[in-house]
């Protein structure tokens, strides 16, 4: 059985030997389990979770009888003394030359997580699509006011009534900006092998000398032992500058006394991108001490035009998300008082997938 491919699935698996104890078991499974892979080897069954008396009995005559079954809403006792809900389904190893068992352990309480996951990335989506196909109706008369108006500026002799044309001009330069921004870059990505601290040097260097950022701490932890990811760079800078904006505006707007901004990069191994186990990805952390997300706002914070600031768009979270998409990764955050971290997870082996993702198109 092929052990590799067991442990990429977000399914936990457990091989048991003929006398019920561990003889392999996945990341999904130590996951679930609140575990390790050293204190499960070589125990029973029995000294890893506790079910009920009768579900050992269930287990032997699986082997004995060569007989598959399938539990539903289990709950299992952990070591540590918390429960798992959870649905677990036991196939015979019947091909195998020693005779044991493959327990497969669907964790509900995940499950659930992931499904209104789901569905709230489907009704972003929606958000975003509504968003952007009204940008277009709204761009697409712009240019015709903006022309109109320097075309009567130009015949008007009265520099007073001009003043009016080229207000007009500046608003309307502003509106095709704002919508801009909305619909995105309108170029494919530029993706190459580079070093993922470069863009968030220069978003560092940007900022110490930005004057908004005057009285607030910027330290940075890097991870030098991170190989070259297949990212954009310029994408990839913009993203950590519109999290560094964030965190800064969140700083300002409060009475942190010792107001500080560290951006973190980690090696961080088994982390779930759209629901798939990454052996490998690259970390990077934004936190700041500030006072945290509204409440109210929390499960809608990267939905277009959602923002927490007196003034704003709400549009960089939801451009943000969207670049590191791009890069087939991932954007989350947790936030209380006195600590918000947004975490970018990107795969490190994504080059293949993302040549293939362009190829498409």
């Amino acid at each position: 059985m092929n052990q590799s491919l067991l442990s990429e699935l977000n399914t936990g698996i457990i091989i048991l030997d003929k006398s019920l104890k561990v003889k392999f078991i996945n990341p999904s499974a130590i996951t679930i389990l609140d575990s390790s892979e050293k204190s499960c080897l070589g125990q029973k069954l029995d000294q890893i979770f506790y079910e009920e008396p009768e579900s050992l009995v269930d287990f032997q005559e699986s082997i004995d009888q060569k007989r598959s079954f399938t539990k539903t809403d289990a709950v299992l006792n952990l070591k540590k003394g918390s429960k798992v809900l959870c649905t677990y389904i036991v196939h015979p190893l019947s091909d195998s030359e020693e005779p044991g068992l493959l327990l497969e352990i669907i964790n509900k309480e995940a499950s659930s997580e992931l499904i209104e996951r789901y569905r709230m990335r489907a009704n972003q989506q929606i958000s975003q699509d509504f968003v952007r196909g009204l940008a277009h109706e709204i761009k697409n008369p712009l240019s015709g006011i903006r022309g109109s108006a320097q075309l009567l500026g130009n015949k008007l002799n009265d520099q007073d009534l001009k003043e009016y044309t080229d207000i007009v001009i500046k608003q309307t330069d502003r509106l095709t900006a704002l919508v801009d921004n909305i619909l995105g870059p309108n170029q494919k990505p530029d993706f190459k092998h580079q070093n993922i601290h470069y863009p968030i040097e220069n978003v560092i260097n940007l900022i110490e000398n930005e004057s908004g950022y005057d009285g607030i701490r910027i330290s940075k932890d890097f991870d030098p032992s991170i190989p070259d990811l297949y990212i954009d760079s310029y994408l990839i800078e913009n993203s950590i500058l519109n999290l560094t904006k964030n965190a800064r505006d969140a700083l300002i707007d409060s009475d942190t006394s010792s107001p500080e901004i560290n951006i973190i990069t980690r090696i961080s191994h088994g982390e779930i991108i759209d629901g798939e186990r990454n052996s490998t990805v690259c970390k990077i952390s934004v936190i700041d001490n500030g006072p945290g997300i509204k409440d109210d706002i929390k499960d809608s914070i990267f939905f277009p035009m959602i923002t927490g600031k007196d003034t704003g768009t709400g549009l960089g979270l939801s451009i943000t998300q969207g670049i590191i998409s791009q890069h087939k990764g991932s954007i989350h955050f947790s936030s209380q008082p006195n600590r918000t971290e947004f975490f970018i997870n990107i795969p490190i082996n994504s080059d293949k997938a993302l040549d293939l993702r362009l190829a498409n198109g």
